[in-house]
């Protein structure tokens, strides 16, 4: 039987959606009140799954799914999310823009938005598509900032968006993203993958192998209460683990760090104050005692590693800057006594040690450089690949860690346009030569 992604997407959204994705939580208001105490109703965020108490048409209790064993108190805030007096409820439109239709910088963060039908607004979009791709072409029109979104497949504004204007025309888009731009540009480089995202040693391996844990910039109690799909809050059941290693000082934790953060108080484990983004001299440090005192791994070094021998070159002041990495160089502009950076380095490989970076570190300008000289470190260790030893950049971050199932789930329509559709207009001038 011959079936169109329409009637598909019409079956789907009659039959299957409340599967996969749950009953609506704005119910009506006559079936609500038709309950004494209201319905609970299932649904998911990025804080994790919950059940809503809904009467009168309205959320009045949220608590978490029974199934998640550490739910987060962020669940508290998803009635003030829904109900906020600042959401947007409504297509919005700069009165000034309306009005002349076109951009006034001198209203930009003082001018007034009015609200329009949403036919209003679909129309005013198009004109302006129109526009943009007959005057100027695709190099003139941005496709928008692509990347956190609603949880469910089903509600993939990202998607929706990239086919939409795909269907209509070519336009420059974004590489990379917001979160982790610089770590995705230089790890490709320097390890072979963008490894932010990448699954990351276990957790169960972390935690009966290692016998030193850094966590460098990086609060996973923190940032772990949220994921980019439904959270289920897995990786805490092995934090928890880890605070009892800690106490029974089984493992060795230091965090790196110029805050107290919600993980090291959690954990109790060692504080490593560093000054704010100077990480990398600390790092330098670190690699001069490694090396000047013979502690490195030659065999890892010769086997698997390109460019040690220009690295070791800088970091013994003879070339590029002249100036000799030594524990001293560092601590003036780390605020780490020199003593201090002796100590961490032997400590680096004095037994299994796994390091694992958050992604705050690289949000700075020349942000690649402490990623880069992160994996410096870790080969100098020569523990990469091990269980419970190397590098990771991404254990704060949506259950990574956590040992995957394997499972499938229902994913979102392709981006490409059906086999033998063509976009409305096709010039594919990228080179910003039009008028």
């Amino acid at each position: 039987m011959a079936i169109t992604r329409r009637s598909f997407l019409k079956g789907v959204a009659g039959s299957s959606a409340a599967t996969l994705i749950g009953p609506s939580l704005l119910a009506s208001a006559t079936a609500s009140a038709a309950e004494t105490d209201g319905t609970w109703k299932v649904s998911g965020s990025h804080w994790g799954a919950f059940r809503a108490r809904v009467w009168g048409g309205k959320v009045q209790e949220i608590k978490p799914l029974e199934v998640d064993k550490y739910p987060t108190d962020m669940l508290n805030g998803i009635k003030g999310i829904i109900y906020s007096p600042s959401r947007v409820r409504y297509p919005m439109v700069r009165l000034d823009w309306l009005k002349k239709h076109k951009y006034a910088p001198e209203t930009r963060g003082n001018n007034r938005f009015v609200r329009v039908t949403w036919d209003e607004a679909l129309d005013l979009f198009y004109r302006e598509l129109e526009r943009v791709q007959k005057d100027y072409g695709p190099y003139a029109l941005h496709t928008g900032q692509t990347g956190w979104r609603q949880t469910g497949q089903m509600h993939s504004c990202t998607n929706h968006m990239m086919r939409a204007m795909g269907l209509h025309g070519y336009s420059v888009k974004k590489v990379g993203d917001y979160s982790t731009g610089a770590g995705q540009t230089i790890l490709p480089y320097v390890l072979g993958s963008t490894e932010v995202y990448a699954q990351g040693t276990s957790w169960e391996l972390i935690l009966e192998n290692s016998d030193n844990i850094i966590l460098w910039a990086n609060d996973p109690v923190k940032n772990l209460q949220v994921g980019w799909t439904c959270e289920t809050h897995e990786s805490f059941a092995y934090l928890e683990q880890l605070k009892e290693k800690v106490a029974k000082k089984e493992i060795n934790v230091i965090s790196v760090d110029p805050v107290k953060n919600k993980t090291q108080r959690y954990l109790e484990n060692d504080h490593m104050y560093v000054n704010p983004q100077t990480d990398v001299a600390f790092m330098l440090g670190l690699a001069h005692v490694l090396y000047n005192e013979d502690l490195y791994d030659k065999k890892f070094i010769e086997t698997y590693c390109l460019g040690f021998e220009d690295f070791i070159k800088y970091v013994q002041g003879e070339t590029k800057d002249r100036v000799e990495k030594t524990p001293e160089w560092a601590a003036e502009i780390c605020g780490v006594p020199a003593d201090k950076i002796r100590e961490f380095a032997r400590m680096l490989v004095n037994g299994r040690t796994q390091i694992l970076f958050g992604w705050c570190v690289q949000r700075q300008e020349h942000g690649e450089q402490p990623y880069w000289m992160g994996a410096v470190l870790a080969s100098m260790i020569g523990q990469i690949g091990l269980p419970g030893g190397g590098v990771s950049y991404g254990h704060h971050y949506s259950g990574i860690g956590v040992p995957s199932t394997g499972f499938a789930a229902p994913g979102s329509f392709p981006l490409n346009i059906d086999q033998g559709q063509t976009p409305k207009y096709t010039n594919q001038d990228y080179k910003a030569t039009a008028a």
